[in-house]
């Protein structure tokens, strides 16, 4: 039986990279997006089962292209663990209001751009950056359907 394409942004490094290392491992295919494809081409990974591809995710029609390529190989995308983010820390204050539309372009919008172009009902998980501890991977489950939900939560938790 073929296993399903597992999409993850942000994907270079942090949670999108280790989590990227549990589902290889186990076998799934994967489209594995970020800015800097260098560093996923570095993962200890197989990669016979690995799409990599270079995307903004605040950039829709890239973000809906490369889905769409992955879905052409793979099949439909099953689960969409959405990673990429970014934290600008300042002082609000004095802080560039281009930096804060930077964090929300990103961190928002680019979680909405993730669900264009999926093609069927999906499991996201999203990694909120304004949290610091692990727990929002399993607090940021979004079930559909608990029946496709647990492998993905056995395979996480079996890694944790």
């Amino acid at each position: 039986m073929n296993k399903p394409l597992i999409v993850i942004t942000g994907a270079s490094s942090g949670f999108g990279a280790e989590i990227a290392k549990i589902f290889n491992q186990a076998g799934y295919p994967e489209l594995l997006l970020g800015r800097r494809v260098e560093k996923i081409q570095a993962l200890p990974l197989n990669f016979e089962n690995v799409m990599i591809e270079s995307v903004d995710v605040t950039n829709q029609a890239q973000f809906k292209t490369a889905i769409d390529h992955a879905e052409a190989k793979f099949g439909p995308v099953d689960l969409l663990f959405n990673n990429a983010g970014v934290m600008l820390l300042g002082n609000v204050t004095t802080q560039s209001p281009t930096e804060w539309q930077t964090m929300l372009d990103t961190n928002v919008m680019g979680v909405l751009n993730g669900n264009t172009g999926i093609t069927q009902k999906v499991i996201m998980i999203t990694v909120d950056l304004m949290k610091n501890t692990f727990n929002i991977l399993l607090i940021g489950i979004f079930l559909f359907d608990d029946r496709i939900a647990k492998p993905y939560k056995q395979s996480i938790n079996n890694n944790i």
